[in-house]
């Protein structure tokens, strides 16, 4: 076995090698599991480059003890006039795991069981191996962005960050306190802040709904933007009932799938109000990113990138997303390339969700008659879809073909038509976003059909879910292909990977 093997997985009798498709990079989502990588980033880094990847995004920044990676700089919030966090708060923090020897729990033993690679308990020697890491990362040409880097903000926040302008300052000085930590970073990445963008309660908690996008907490902030709070609450409500009220044969008389945006508009009522509802959510999103990144730009050592990752184009409106007028605010774009059905986020689980949901509010609505609401107000026409049940069957060619090419051409436009500027998060494999599985073979066609429509690279969402499957699609599409035909026993071998198993295997977890 030749080194190159050795370090970037398995050939001959674990594996067969096979022709490279090329042509595309890879960017991998480290995320908030930052330890498995620092254990051993120098072996990982060498199987991930010669995969293809040339990029890396990491953040939250925190540990998994939760401690911070770096101490706030007092001088940062002085430019801003806000206060600092105090040291490890971690109120904001989206991962929380309970304190632990993170030695113990990230290792990779040899063959003889000696520890060779490890994360240090002392906090001082984790944020120094971090920072070895990401310089190791920059060394190779590669970007990195820092994902959130806003998260683990001071006091000083009002309302809502989608209309509040003290709150956005309070996130504006911890971007440029991250941003200024880690100088060598590229940009940062946003995730969020959006609107719902679904419609059924019994999702999630009314998980992304709605209706529950305009609490009091808004209302100085819309009139501040020049919107009527109190009349767009009225277009809510009425919505509401309006979405209590169809049949098929109201649905055919707004025309279906040909009304466009006239016929739509009447599908959901005629409201005025709701007109400038709409207008508000996209008014309020594009505020936020520019003012933050004006704010961060005026006080920074430095000019910061920002970039966002918004829904997919088809959903992009109504969580908020203007792609016109963030292709004119943001450096780039990381739209959801989210495809799977059932979990959250999924294009096909929204879909069947709002099918479900018109259903179970209108006796009088088909699946057929609900699918035609969902074209008609935001033109997603499902290639051989035509019923809940279809949606169990998998995704036609024609899918991809499709509704993959608008999306990327859309998001590409966004951005002037600059396909170096998008980078489309990718989650695939067995659970993605708690969803049906994404198989090796539907990233493929999706990998294929984006970059027939212009896409240069995407972003894998995390590297802990990472399939043999998906790195051995992902390799061959982007660098030297790797195959494997098996997978490691986490629970076993733990989770760097085994000395039973020569080279780099991908993590294969069920985590977000």
């Amino acid at each position: 076995m030749t080194g190159e093997e050795v370090k970037h997985g398995a050939t001959g009798a674990e594996g067969t090698a096979v022709a490279s498709v090329g042509g595309m990079r890879a960017w991998i989502d480290v995320m908030r599991h930052l330890e498995p990588i620092m254990a051993d980033y120098e072996r990982i880094f060498d199987a991930w480059g010669s995969g293809g990847v040339d990029g890396l995004v990491i953040g939250p920044l925190a540990f998994e003890d939760k401690s911070f990676t770096f101490d706030p700089n007092p001088d940062v919030y002085r430019r801003f006039g806000v206060e600092p966090p105090p040291a490890n708060t971690q109120d904001s923090l989206w991962w929380k795991l309970p304190a632990t020897d993170v030695r113990g729990t990230w290792r990779r033993p040899d063959a003889d069981g000696r520890d060779t690679a490890s994360v240090p308990t002392d906090l001082r020697e984790r944020r120094a191996l971090l920072t070895r890491m990401i310089e190791a990362a920059k060394a190779r040409g590669w970007q990195v962005w820092l994902f959130c880097p806003h998260y683990g903000v001071g006091p000083g926040s009002r309302g809502p960050i989608l209309v509040d302008e003290q709150t956005r300052r309070v996130n504006a000085a911890r971007l440029v306190d991250a941003m200024e930590a880690y100088p060598m970073a590229d940009g940062a990445l946003f995730d969020g802040p959006e609107w719902g963008y679904e419609i059924a309660p019994f999702h999630q908690n009314a998980r992304s709904s709605i209706f529950n996008d305009l609490p009091e907490s808004v209302a100085e902030g819309a009139a501040r933007m020049g919107f009527d709070y109190a009349r767009m609450v009225g277009a809510k409500d009425r919505l509401f009932a309006r979405l209590h009220a169809l049949d098929d044969r109201t649905i055919d008389i707004w025309g279906d799938r040909s009304g466009g945006f006239m016929g739509g508009f009447g599908l959901l009522g005629g409201d005025p109000a709701l007109a400038e509802w709409i207008a508000f959510r996209t008014t309020a999103v594009t505020e936020t990113f520019s003012q933050i990144k004006e704010m961060a730009n005026a006080n920074s050592n430095r000019k910061i990138p920002i970039a966002c990752g918004p829904r997919s184009a088809a959903w992009s409106s109504m969580a908020g997303y203007d792609y016109e007028a963030l292709g004119k605010v943001l450096d780039r774009m990381f739209p959801k390339h989210y495809f799977w059905h059932r979990g959250f986020d999924g294009l096909y689980g929204s879909v069947a969700r709002f099918v479900e949901t018109l259903r179970t509010w209108n006796p009088g609505v088909s699946e057929v008659g609900a699918l035609k609401f969902v074209t008609s107000v935001f033109g997603i026409d499902l290639p051989e879809v035509h019923s809940l049940r279809d949606f169990d069957r998998g995704f036609p060619q024609a899918f991809f073909d499709t509704i993959v090419v608008r999306e990327t051409t859309r998001a590409i436009a966004a951005m002037g038509g600059d396909a170096e500027r998008v980078v489309p998060w990718v989650d695939s494999g067995r659970k993605p976003h708690d969803g049906d599985p994404f198989t090796a073979h539907d990233l493929d066609r999706m990998l294929e059909a984006a970059q027939g429509a212009g896409l240069r690279r995407f972003l894998y969402h995390h590297h802990g879910n990472l399939t043999p499957g998906d790195w051995a699609v992902i390799s061959a599409r982007c660098g030297t292909p790797w195959q494997s035909t098996t997978s490691p026993i986490w629970s076993l071998e733990g989770y760097i990977g085994a000395y039973s198993m020569r080279g780099y295997h991908p993590p294969d977890l069920a985590t977000l």
